[in-house]
C-alpha cells in the first residue's frame, strides 16, 4: 500500500512547456509528468505493453506515444488508445500551489483496463469473431469498450487463447520468455467479460447472406454481426515433397515451441526466405546454438522495403553472429527420403540440413468465405469502416482497406490490433473510420528497426545519418514525389513524429525534408 498517499512537489509551474515529458520522483515512486494545454498530468512512467520508458516517447496534444512499439495513451485519463498495449496507465492526482506542481500518489498499480461493459443476458445479439490473433483479441475488447453487452464468440483453430505472436520469433523462441508471458489475457478475464473463446474450431463456411457459420464438427452458428480476422496461411515451397519430415513454418506458439526444442539441440537449419520473420528466426535459432544458413531470392535482405544500404547493414549484423547467407538464389530441391539431409540450390550448391524453416510470407486465409469477392491475393476489400457487406467486417492480414491513393493490405501486429479494436468499436455502434498510419518493428540481432507508413516502391531515399557508419539513422522513403514511409534505428521520437504528421496530413515536401530532419521540434511547436 502507498503510505498515507504520498504527496510531494515535483517542479515549478513553468518548468515544463506544452508537449514536454519529465520523469519525477514522489517518495520512492517514479512518476511521468506531462504537460498539455497548460495542464499537468501524472501517470505511471512505463508502457503497459513491454514497460517501454514513456519519457523517451512523444506527446502530441493529449496523445502519449511509446517509443518502442508506438502504443498510445490519453494522458488525461490514462486510457489506452492504440495497440499493441491492451491496458491503460494508472494516473495520479496533480495540484498547483504557490507556483509549485504537487503530485499525490493514488495507486500502486502498473496498468489498468480501459472501461469495459459487462455482458447482459437481456441482450440477445450475438457477435462472432473468426480468428484469435491480434485483430481478434483487440476486437473483442473493442466491442465491450464500445458498450456492446450481447454474446461474443471467438472461434479459433488454435489450441490457445490469444497470445503475443510477435514474441514467437524473438525472446520466446530463444527460451528467454516463460510460457506465462505469452497469453494476452487470463482465462478469468474472458470469463468476466463474457468473451467465449472456443479453441480448436475449424470454420468450413461463412455465408454472409444467411449470417451463418459452419464448423468442421458439423455445428452451425448464426450471428448478428461477424468479424473475419482469420490471418494468413504460411506460403509453401513450390514442388515440396509433403511427405518429407523436417519442414517447419513459424506462425504459431506451437511452431515456436517445436523450433525452440530443435534449436537447443544444435542442429543445422536452413531458412528459406530472407523475410523479417525468417531473419528473426535465424537470429533466435543461432542464439540457441544452431548452425544457420539463409537462402533468399533478393540480392540483399529487405531491399524492396528498407533499401539496399540498410539491408546490407542488417545482413552484416547477422553475419557477425555466424549466420551464413546464400542470396540471389532459390531452392532447386531438398534431399532426403523420410527426413531432410540437405537443401540444393539452383546453382548446384548443396547445404547440409537437419531441418528447414520456411519464411516465405503468408496468404490470406479466406477459403471458407461464401459469396464474398476475393482480391487476387485472397484478401477481402472493406470500406473505411472495415465493413465487407451487411453485418460482416474484416481486419488484420486479410483486409484491403481504403487509403488516399487506393487500397492497401498490411501484415503487421500493431495494424491488426488497431484494426480489430476499431472494428469492435464500430460494430458496437461507434461511427469512426479506420485511419491509422501503419507501423511495425523488427528485432534484428538486438537492434530494433521501427518503420512507419507504407511504400509499395522506392524511388529515392533521404538519409539522416549514415546506416553504414552511424549507430543511429533515419531513412525517408520517397514514392511518386512524396514521403510515403520512414525507418529508423534509435530514432524513436522521429519515427513517432513522422507517424503523427502523416496521420494529420502535415508531412513536409521532399524538398523540405532534404534540408534537414527536424520532426520532433516541428511537431511540438505546431
Amino acid at each position: 500500500m502507498i503510505a498515507d498517499y504520498t504527496e510531494a512537489p515535483v517542479c515549478h509551474v513553468d518548468d515544463l512547456v506544452d508537449g514536454e515529458l519529465k520523469e519525477v520522483r514522489v517518495g520512492d515512486t517514479d512518476v511521468l509528468l506531462a504537460r498539455a494545454d497548460g495542464q499537468y498530468y501524472a501517470l505511471f512512467p512505463k508502457c503497459s505493453h513491454y514497460q517501454g520508458p514513456l519519457v523517451k516517447g512523444l506527446l502530441n496534444g493529449h496523445r502519449l506515444v511509446c517509443p518502442w512499439h508506438n502504443a498510445c495513451f490519453d494522458i488525461r485519463n490514462g486510457h489506452r488508445l492504440e495497440a499493441p498495449a491492451l491496458n491503460g496507465l494508472p494516473t495520479h492526482e496533480v495540484r498547483i500551489e504557490n507556483d509549485q506542481v504537487f503530485v499525490r500518489l493514488t495507486t500502486e498499480k502498473e496498468s489498468l483496463e480501459n472501461p469495459l461493459s459487462a455482458p447482459d443476458e437481456a441482450t440477445t445479439e450475438t457477435y462472432v469473431i473468426v480468428g484469435s490473433g491480434g485483430a481478434g483479441a483487440f476486437a473483442a475488447e473493442g466491442m465491450r469498450e464500445g458498450g456492446f453487452t450481447g454474446k461474443i464468440v471467438m472461434l479459433t483453430e488454435s489450441g490457445e487463447v490469444p497470445y503475443d505472436r510477435p514474441n514467437c520469433s524473438k525472446d520466446y523462441l530463444q527460451g528467454k520468455a516463460p510460457d506465462e508471458w505469452m497469453p494476452l489475457r487470463s482465462d478469468e478475464f474472458y470469463q468476466d467479460y463474457g468473451i467465449e473463446v472456443r479453441t480448436g474450431q475449424h470454420v468450413t463456411s461463412l455465408d454472409p447472406a444467411e449470417k451463418r457459420i459452419e464448423l468442421a464438427s458439423g455445428e452451425t452458428i448464426t450471428y448478428d454481426k461477424a468479424l473475419i480476422c482469420s490471418g494468413g496461411k504460411p506460403n509453401a515451397l513450390p514442388g515440396l515433397d509433403l511427405n518429407l519430415n523436417g519442414i517447419y513454418s513459424l506462425r504459431s506458439l506451437h511452431d515456436s515451441q517445436t523450433l525452440r526444442e530443435l534449436g537447443k539441440q544444435g542442429k543445422r537449419v536452413v531458412i528459406v526466405g530472407s523475410s523479417f520473420i525468417g531473419l528473426e528466426g535465424a537470429m533466435s535459432l543461432r542464439k540457441l546454438g544452431s548452425e544457420v544458413d539463409v537462402i533468399g531470392l533478393e540480392k540483399t535482405p529487405f531491399e524492396k522495403i528498407l533499401g539496399e544500404t540498410i539491408g546490407r547493414v542488417i545482413q552484416g549484423w547477422h553475419q557477425k553472429e555466424g549466420i551464413r547467407f546464400h542470396l540471389g538464389r532459390k531452392v532447386d530441391h531438398i534431399e532426403g527420403e523420410s527426413t531432410i539431409s540437405a537443401v540444393v540450390l539452383d546453382n548446384g550448391e548443396r547445404i547440409p540440413a537437419d531441418f528447414v524453416l520456411l519464411g516465405l510470407g503468408v496468404k490470406p486465409r479466406t477459403d471458407f468465405l461464401k459469396g464474398v469477392p476475393l482480391e487476387k491475393d485472397g484478401g477481402v476489400k472493406t470500406d473505411a469502416y472495415l465493413n465487407v457487406t451487411d453485418g460482416l467486417y474484416a481486419a488484420g492480414d486479410i483486409a484491403h482497406y481504403p487509403v488516399i491513393d487506393g487500397f492497401q493490405r498490411i501484415e503487421h501486429w500493431k495494424v491488426a490490433g488497431q484494426q480489430g479494436h476499431t472494428a469492435g468499436l464500430i460494430m458496437a455502434g461507434k461511427d469512426e473510420p479506420y485511419q491509422a498510419v501503419p507501423f511495425f518493428w523488427s528485432n534484428q540481432q538486438g537492434k530494433r528497426i521501427n518503420y512507419v507508413g507504407h511504400a509499395t516502391k522506392i524511388d529515392d531515399i533521404i538519409y539522416d545519418g549514415d546506416p553504414e557508419k552511424d549507430d543511429s539513422f533515419l531513412a525517408l522513403y520517397v514514392q511518386d514525389g512524396q514521403i510515403k514511409a520512414a525507418a529508423g534505428l534509435k530514432r524513436d521520437q522521429d519515427i513517432i513524429a513522422i507517424r503523427e504528421l502523416m496521420h494529420e496530413g502535415r508531412m513536409p515536401s521532399v524538398e523540405t525534408a532534404r534540408k534537414g530532419v527536424k520532426w520532433v521540434k516541428e511537431l511540438k511547436n505546431a
